[in-house]
């Protein structure tokens, strides 16, 4: 089993600047998206630090540079740490430096062998699967709607239309520790992982999404067309897509 990937980001039709980032480290079979947030370029700031120390951390675990506790860790842990220790990296260059303070960033962040998929998450960046037929959404997003959410205090559907719909919860980078969500799923051939930033995901239904990945002749065509889908929706938001499929 293999796996090929195709990853785009797009500014949009509104925004000034590209405050989303992401990474695709193929020696390292770690795939991350990470949507930032902050005035005067401070969330593209942070969203390139996530990338870059959640990379970092995985880089010095597989040279053999780690701690040796590190040595003995699940990849579960393991992505878990590397996604604390970027939030930690960026919530000090934001107190060092007043142009960057409050910055912060969402991540989600795919890690993969042949015998297990760990997915590591904070905010409302998200990750689908799609398998046997169907696009299904495996993160839930950090924020304050969808905590309403959770608790029954307002429907799904209503959270959809919320005003305070983009606030969020929980964010890398805002204090020196976060609590980060992570499982782990099991590689099957021909499943199909997108991760995302809410650029794409306030625009496309998982469902419009589905049929575009079906209808595409290969995951690079996808997505351009998700990128190009949302953009024909009103773009106001910057929209990143990373496609990881595996194959024989």
């Amino acid at each position: 089993m293999k796996i090929i990937t195709s990853g785009l980001t797009d500014v949009g039709c509104v925004r000034a600047s590209n405050e989303d980032s992401m990474g695709l480290f193929h020696d390292l079979n770690l795939f991350v998206v990470a949507d930032g947030m902050g005035g005067h370029a401070a969330g593209e700031v942070a969203s390139k630090m996530a990338i870059e120390q959640i990379k970092a951390y995985f880089t010095t675990s597989s040279t053999g540079n780690g701690t040796s506790q590190d040595s003995h860790l699940s990849n579960e842990d393991k992505l878990l740490n590397a996604i604390a220790h970027a939030n930690h990296q960026i919530f000090l260059s934001g107190s060092e430096n007043a142009s960057l303070n409050g910055m912060g960033t969402t991540v989600v962040a795919l890690f993969s062998t042949d015998e297990e998929s760990v997915i590591g998450f904070v905010g409302d960046s998200r990750l689908y699967l799609m398998q046997n037929g169907s696009l299904e959404q495996l993160t839930r997003d950090h924020s304050m709607v969808n905590d309403y959410v959770q608790k029954g205090l307002i429907t799904a559907e209503a959270a959809e239309h919320h005003p305070q719909k983009h606030v969020l919860s929980r964010a890398m980078g805002t204090s020196p520790e976060v609590e980060v969500e992570t499982f782990t799923r099991k590689p099957i051939v021909g499943d199909t992982y997108l991760l995302c930033s809410d650029g794409l995901s306030n625009k496309l239904s998982a469902s419009e999404m589905y049929t575009i990945l079906k209808q595409s002749d290969n995951i690079h065509d996808a997505s351009k067309q998700l990128v190009q889908s949302a953009i024909q929706k009103g773009g106001e938001d910057n929209i990143t897509v990373l496609l990881v499929s595996f194959v024989e």
